[in-house]
């Protein structure tokens, strides 16, 4: 991008990796989300989300904390929707057409201001107003992992999760970990557990 003021020219470049990042993790908010009403229920809402470079997370109504299948239940999910290659769409209408086609679920993010919204569209996942970065299709994402989930207030979760080059980072440093037990204990796989809790 070139611009000029008061006779300075200024060139401005995107640091792709850094968005790349970000998008991943605004689409795979989107997509753990829809997981988790998948497996949790139609009950579930969006209370609130953060994406980082690093990280994000996403609040969730939801009446108890979540159980360590639970969890793996949603990553697993949220990666089968990665690699279905759901197409992903960005479209701007008028307010009260998008409401009358999507309804109000829409709002997960809060209501938006204005008469006419950009609305994101995981064909057959999740549709949501949302003016952030994203991907063109799932599989862009790569993968997601959830990292942990907690209870933040009376029927609030969180819960923390990072996609695509982060994502593999952290399945990485899990394999180096378990590795090393195995190595260190010398004992197979399968005997790590029991060998643990002696």
């Amino acid at each position: 991008h070139y611009g000029r003021g008061k006779g300075v020219s200024v060139t401005g470049a995107v640091d792709i990796p850094r968005r790349e990042q970000l998008r991943n993790h605004h689409t795979a908010t989107h997509i753990v989300f829809a997981a988790c009403r998948k497996v949790l229920g139609p009950h579930v809402w969006q209370q609130g989300a953060k994406k980082t470079i690093d990280q994000a997370h996403l609040d969730i109504t939801h009446f108890e904390s979540l159980t360590q299948a639970e969890n793996l239940a949603i990553e697993n999910e949220a990666n089968r929707i990665v690699h279905r290659c759901h197409p992903i769409s960005k479209s701007y209408l008028p307010k009260d057409v998008a409401e009358k086609k999507y309804g109000f679920s829409l709002y997960q993010g809060g209501v938006v201001p204005g008469n006419e919204l950009r609305v994101v569209d995981i064909s057959g996942t999740d549709t949501e107003a949302c003016c952030g970065t994203h991907c063109d299709n799932t599989a862009q994402v790569g993968s997601i992992k959830i990292l942990k989930t907690t209870r933040i207030s009376d029927g609030i979760l969180r819960l923390y999760y990072v996609a695509g080059e982060n994502a593999m980072k952290h399945m990485n440093e899990d394999a180096t970990v378990l590795n090393q037990l195995l190595t260190d204990w010398s004992i197979p796989q399968d005997q790590l557990l029991s060998s643990g809790q002696r």
